[in-house]
């Protein structure tokens, strides 16, 4: 099986343990642990989930849902795994809300798994081109565009924030439908798109309610340039009009209602 209960006659969790870690990567959302001989940890963090390192009991790295849980003592209420690791450490997946999810599959199974084979191209891999974003874009021509971006399937990885960041860099209301933008405006989402993941990588990506993104101190992407996302009635950083926040397919959207004049 591929989604492992056991490992031939060992049971799953004796099977890990020994196990060497070879790399982390990342596809779309989700998180992939490699392990030696052929193993792997899928991870998804959903929207509450956290990963903590800590080493004699300090935490030396933390990320994920910015929940007050996020720095404190290991383990707490929200802990649903702890993974022990050498020299003193251990890894806890932490969930307040039990969205998150850890998958062990051998290579075979990555390979083939529902939620990876579904995800469209990395935005800011090689193949995430004009041409791509034309092409899943048409796929769609009656669903609006915020929709279409947070389909996964579309492009992997882009979220709320960065959606509604790169549409206001864009120039586009969320509830344009994907069959009437112009080629113009697909080569500016393109373009906002890639800026947007970029610009938010540079500044550590975000983070809210006074968390940063490192132990040093350092404020994220919102916090420094954030355009839209959670300004509702600030000034535009572009034009000076209030920032409103709507709805769109149940998502609440931040707009510039002067850069992002309303759907037609």
């Amino acid at each position: 099986m591929n989604v492992l209960d056991t490992i031939g006659n060992t049971p799953l969790i004796d099977a890990l343990v020994g196990r060497r870690l070879i790399a982390v990567r990342r596809r779309g959302k989700a998180l992939v642990v490699d392990l030696d001989r052929g193993l792997h940890l899928l991870l998804h963090l959903k929207m509450t989930g956290q990963l903590v390192v800590v080493r004699r009991g300090v935490t030396v790295l933390a990320g994920g849902h910015p929940s007050p849980s996020l720095l404190g003592p290991m383990p707490n209420r929200t802990t649903r795994a702890v993974f022990g690791l050498s020299g003193g450490r251990a890894l806890f997946f932490n969930d307040q809300r039990k969205f998150g999810w850890i998958r062990v599959l051998d290579t075979a199974g990555l390979e083939t798994d529902p939620f990876l084979t579904r995800l469209g191209p990395e935005p800011l891999g090689d193949q995430f081109s004009l041409a791509t974003l034309r092409g899943r874009l048409a796929a769609h021509p009656r669903e609006v565009i915020k929709a279409a971006l947070l389909d996964q399937s579309t492009v992997a990885g882009l979220g709320n924030i960065y959606t509604d960041e790169a549409l206001h860099r864009a120039r586009i209301h969320p509830e344009r439908r994907c069959g009437v933008l112009t080629e113009d405006e697909t080569r500016r989402l393109y373009a906002a798109i890639r800026m947007t993941l970029r610009h938010a990588v540079r500044h550590g990506g975000t983070s809210f309610a006074g968390y940063v993104n490192d132990f040093r101190g350092r404020s994220s992407y919102l916090a420094r340039c954030g355009r839209v996302f959670d300004r509702a009635g600030q000034p535009c950083r572009v034009c000076g009009t209030a920032i409103e926040r709507i709805r769109v397919g149940g998502r609440g959207t931040n707009i510039c209602p002067q850069c992002q004049p309303a759907a037609q």
